[in-house]
């Protein structure tokens, strides 16, 4: 039976590629097969922090949680891997563990193509994965999420 665990994030600057590749580093050894990040509003900060879903009972000292961080961000889903180029909302669908791909401003249809970009990060919405997408030049839709934003207003 799988259990989802709340774990010690370290801190990370930079663009999502790297942030991502930081945290997911935080937790190999696991056997994660959800990563997810999520803000924790506990404390008298708000913090990010990680959410890790796992087969077994883990070593060390892991946070039980009663399941995904609503609003959590994916940054490691089972089919994540196969999720490259362009592929319909229905291919997305069925090769990976997103529930629902979710237009912003456009309505998306099985047959809609999403380019992928190689970058997906999905979120919880309750206990359900949903991809939001966005329409991008060429008719395709694209996530909402890119990898390497490019800052705006002067970089302030």
């Amino acid at each position: 039976m799988s259990r989802w665990f709340g774990v010690g994030c370290p801190p990370v600057a930079g663009a999502a590629a790297h942030a991502d590749h930081v945290l997911l580093s935080s937790v190999d050894g696991l056997g994660a097969d959800f990563v997810c990040t999520h803000v924790d509003r506990t404390g008298a900060v708000a913090r990010t922090a990680l959410a890790v879903r796992l087969g077994g009972s883990p070593a060390g000292a892991l946070t039980p949680l009663a399941g995904p961080p609503d609003g959590g961000r994916c940054v490691r889903f089972p089919g994540q891997d196969a999720l490259t180029g362009t592929l319909t909302a229905a291919e997305i669908v069925a090769a990976s563990a997103i529930d629902e791909v979710v237009g912003v401003g456009v309505p998306v249809a099985p047959d809609s193509a999403v380019d992928t970009l190689g970058f997906l990060r999905p979120t919880f919405a309750g206990e359900r994965l949903v991809l939001l997408v966005e329409p991008a030049a060429g008719g395709v839709l694209r996530p909402v999420e890119i990898a390497d934003p490019h800052e705006c207003c002067g970089g302030h």
